[in-house]
């Protein structure tokens, strides 16, 4: 915290702290319903208002929460992209023993550690690319490597070591075909969680659907949207250990190079998330 307005009461100056992105109007029909996620006029930093990709950001004190002293900058940087997955951890409402699929290695990294801490018995990730996978053996879940011009070699495998299918899949990729395919992986029953999607809707190919299985096997698809008021739930989960960011920052660079890490994100497989820093290392804070 480098200032504090004259009407601020919770924080001082030197205070440790991250902000939530997210300014709800308060007033419309889904705000006073106490359903802010869906504000009608919501605003957000770093898009309808300045961001964080600044030496500096000012943002309304509603919006700051205290990071615990066990939790590190770096991690709280990511406390709203792993509040997003708090919020799909509670639209899930994973019943005990559930067995739990997650495509995609990248926000899938989070969704796995928060799955893993969950009621689920058991939790497996399938990704592409080997070394988002790799990122994960200290989680302590199962990874199965993907052919990207093949599906039906990671679906053979997933068919012979669990013949019943999922419980719960769970899908970050945004990629029709593999959501397509992977509804027949789910247990009869099931629930297939739409985590991610495309940004540019008018070149997203739709997502084909076969609803007489949704309805002989009653199936349930889910959308889970983005997090709004959960920074004190994520910011404790972080502090008992339930979710390291860390594992899914594969670069801290100065914000300098903002730039190149932007065309790293959109290009190379092999990043997950990138931590830009505009004052210097936060290393050890």
């Amino acid at each position: 915290m480098e200032k504090v307005g004259k009407d601020v009461v919770r924080f001082q100056v030197g205070d440790r702290v991250t902000a939530d992105a997210n300014l709800p109007c308060g007033t419309c029909y889904y705000c006073i319903r106490g359903e802010v996620q869906f504000c009608e006029n919501n605003r957000a930093y770093g898009q309808s208002l300045n961001g964080g990709f600044a030496q500096l950001v000012a943002v309304d004190e509603s919006l700051v929460y205290k990071v615990p002293d066990s939790v590190s900058l770096r991690a709280a940087s990511m406390t709203e992209l792993v509040g997003c997955v708090y919020n799909c951890m509670e639209r899930c409402n994973f019943k005990y023993g559930s067995e739990v699929l997650i495509l995609g290695g990248a926000s899938g990294n989070l969704i796995a550690q928060m799955v893993k801490s969950s009621n689920a018995a058991t939790v497996v990730v399938v990704d592409c690319v080997a070394s988002k996978l790799e990122r994960l053996k200290p989680v302590g879940v199962k990874t199965i490597l993907a052919d990207k011009d093949d599906p039906e070699v990671h679906e053979a495998v997933l068919r012979e070591q669990y013949p019943h299918g999922f419980d719960y899949i769970i899908d970050t990729t945004a990629n029709p075909k593999l959501i397509s395919r992977s509804l027949y992986l789910l247990k009869r029953g099931g629930t297939f969680v739409n985590y991610g999607f495309q940004n540019n809707v008018k070149v997203a190919e739709q997502v084909q659907i076969d609803m007489k299985l949704f309805v002989t096997r009653q199936l349930s698809y889910l959308g889970t949207t983005f997090q709004h008021f959960k920074f004190p739930q994520t910011l404790k989960a972080m502090e008992e250990k339930r979710v390291d960011p860390e594992l899914a920052i594969s670069e801290i660079r100065p914000l300098d190079d903002f730039f190149e890490c932007m065309d790293k994100v959109l290009y190379d497989p092999e990043t997950v998330k990138i931590v830009l820093e505009p004052n210097g290392s936060s290393e050890g804070m």
